[in-house]
C-alpha cells in the first residue's frame, strides 16, 4: 500500500498558482485546514491556501513551528531538495511542460512528425505480431 500524502509539518510543496508559480516550499505552520504557512527558497514565509499548492511525496524531517528561515535552509540544502525533486515524476512532467511551451513552430511541427512516425512503427509492429501477442495473453 502507498503511503498516504497528508498536509503535515516539513511536507515539500510545489506552488501551482500565483506569482510564486513554479517555486518549492516547505510547510512551517497549519493554520486551518483549508491555509498553510510556506516558506523555502526564493520564496518568503508566506500564507496561502491548499488550492495553490501541490502536495510531494517528500517530507522534510524535524521541522518545527516556528522554524527560522535561515535553519530551513539549512535543512533544504541537506536534504538535497532540487536534486530531488528534478528526479521524480512530478519534477520530470513540470521539466517536459516547461521545454515543450519553448518550442517554436518547426520544432512543434518536427515533434507531430516523430510522433506519426512513432505510431506507425508500433502499428506495423502490433500487426506483424497480432497472433503471437494474442496467444500469449490467452
Amino acid at each position: 500500500m502507498d503511503q498516504e500524502i497528508l498536509v503535515n509539518l516539513g511536507r515539500v510543496v510545489y506552488v501551482n498558482y500565483g506569482p510564486e508559480v513554479g517555486k518549492l516550499g516547505v510547510i512551517v505552520d497549519i493554520v486551518n485546514g483549508k491555509k498553510v504557512v510556506i516558506s523555502g527558497v526564493g520564496l518568503p514565509k508566506q500564507m496561502i491556501s491548499n488550492k495553490r499548492i501541490t502536495l510531494t511525496k517528500f517530507r522534510l524531517p524535524e521541522v518545527s513551528v516556528g522554524v527560522s528561515q535561515r535553519t530551513l535552509l539549512e535543512k533544504i540544502a541537506a536534504f538535497k531538495l532540487q536534486e530531488r525533486f528534478s528526479s521524480c515524476g512530478l519534477g520530470k512532467r513540470i521539466q517536459k511542460q516547461t521545454v515543450r511551451a519553448g518550442l517554436n513552430d518547426f520544432q512543434r511541427f518536427k515533434v507531430q512528425v516523430l510522433k506519426k512516425k512513432l505510431g506507425k512503427a508500433l502499428r506495423t509492429s502490433i500487426n506483424k505480431n497480432r497472433q503471437a501477442i494474442l496467444a500469449k495473453a490467452k
